[in-house]
């Protein structure tokens, strides 16, 4: 009877033994996931506090913009430098040390990783409980990251709407430009609309758009306007209006948006901002095309405008 018993407590010896060279006395972890995002973009969402609660798909205290919940164990964020975030996490009775970080892998591409630590218990059953538990949080770690990346690769989430590439159809406009002090009302913007129209139709030829615009500060500390129709044919332009010709089948940034001049201004923002993350030159100044006649509909917040810019 001795001899089983000895055996027996020798396998256990073995196995609590056998605990400590498994699981070693820092459980570290790292997650990996690669994001077709560009490193600024990356960084916006990452190394911020405030823009968590934008792609996480947990609970989020929203009295504390550091403090993050998913799947039982809490989130809470500590401080960032210009690569990483540092956090701390908790379930149960774990705490685990933890950082995420960046780092760009190609053009427009970056690496997300997320590592973790913790210092283990010298009691083998608990530090079998806590590796347990540290397993589970990584599983949730990879949920996280995937969560990250399908954020960070819809575009309406970074720019704040769609941006798209488009095709000029329509190359020959018929223009007209004015200077105004103050940025330029819908009375001006469709009086030139209304001259515009009317060259168009005593020519016998038809405008195949809506109006388009340019508005942008010059020299003068006033605003320069020009404003446009795209037409059917080539026409002879009358006083104080120009033909201009479009690359057909050009490229084109587009993107549409709702509300008034402050929404046009963001989105061509956002535009240039695309624009740049992804490398792109623009030959020829940007346009809006103004979809709502803001004449007859005075709330602007029902305007919708089309934003255009030329990309090579």
């Amino acid at each position: 009877m001795k001899k089983p018993a000895l055996i027996t407590i020798g396998l256990l010896l073995l196995a609590f033994i056998s605990v400590y060279y498994i699981i070693p006395q820092k459980i570290k972890t790292a997650r990996v996931i690669e994001i077709d995002a560009t490193d600024i973009n990356v960084a916006r969402f990452l190394v911020n506090k405030k823009p968590w609660s934008k792609w996480w798909p947990g609970q989020h205290n929203t009295s504390d913009s550091s403090m993050f919940m998913y799947q039982g164990a809490s989130y809470h964020l500590l401080e960032s430098t210009n690569s990483e975030m540092r956090l701390t996490i908790r379930r149960g009775n774990i705490e685990l040390n933890s950082q995420v970080i960046y780092a760009t892998t190609g053009e427009g591409m970056c690496e997300v990783t997320w590592f973790t630590e913790m210092q283990s218990s010298t009691n083998p059953f608990l530090r079998i409980a806590q590796y347990i538990k540290i397993k589970r949080v990584t599983k949730n770690i990879d949920t996280l990251l995937t969560a990250f990346k399908r954020f960070m690769q819809t575009e309406k989430n970074v720019y704040g709407m769609n941006i798209k590439l488009a095709k000029i159809k329509n190359p020959i406009v018929l223009a007209s430009t004015t200077h105004t002090a103050s940025y330029p009302t819908p009375t001006i913007i469709y009086s030139l609309v209304s001259d515009l129209k009317k060259q168009i139709i005593t020519q016998g030829a038809l405008a195949v758009d809506s109006p388009m615009m340019n508005v942008h500060k010059d020299e003068k500390n006033g605003f320069a306007v020009m404003v446009a129709i795209p037409i059917n044919r080539q026409i002879t332009p009358g006083t104080n209006t120009v033909i201009n010709r479009l690359v057909k089948g050009g490229n084109v940034l587009e993107a549409e948006v709702t509300g008034g001049k402050n929404t046009v201004a963001n989105a061509f923002r956002q535009v240039k901002r695309y624009q740049k993350d992804h490398g792109l030159i623009s030959p020829a100044m940007p346009y809006e095309l103004l979809i709502t006649n803001r004449l007859a509909e005075k709330d602007t917040t029902k305007w919708t405008t089309r934003i255009y810019w030329p990309i090579f």
